[in-house]
């Protein structure tokens, strides 16, 4: 993980932006091979939910700064997600995964906070940030 220029305020946002569009197609396929009578499915639900909100407010305050959003990016739409599970996977291994995931995750938030000087992305970024390590929490104490 490169950090970005703290010169560039846009630049830390949409790297998390970037990280938030990955998980959104990742936790997609992870909601689709967990059970739904399981605690896990629940929280992949909740977590994809939060996902698609973090990305509007990231791309609203790259707006808000001036920015196409995803000028420098591929949309969800763009992208090819890699097949993660084409022989499915325990609910196990599909926490762990996601959890490795949304770790990556927070160290770009926390990368980009650092980076950041704009302070309505800095309230943006904390607010991502927090209900991310709820999730992080409740993904844990799905553990089977």
């Amino acid at each position: 993980m490169t950090s970005p220029s703290a010169a560039d305020p846009i630049a830390a946002l949409n790297e998390v932006l970037s990280e938030v569009i990955d998980l959104i197609q990742e936790v997609k396929q992870a909601h689709r091979t967990v059970s739904e009578t399981h605690s896990l499915h629940v929280e992949l639900d909740k977590l994809f939910d939060d996902l698609r909100r973090w990305g509007r407010l990231l791309m609203e305050e790259d707006e808000a700064l001036g920015a196409s959003p995803l000028a420098s990016m591929p949309s969800v739409a763009g992208r090819q997600p890699p097949n993660l599970w084409p022989t499915g996977a325990t609910d196990e291994e599909v926490r762990l995964f996601v959890g490795d995931q949304l770790n990556r995750l927070s160290k770009h938030l926390v990368a980009a906070l650092a980076d950041q000087n704009d302070e309505g992305s800095r309230a943006v970024l904390s607010g991502v940030e927090q209900e991310l390590l709820g999730h992080i929490q409740l993904l844990n104490e799905t553990r089977a």
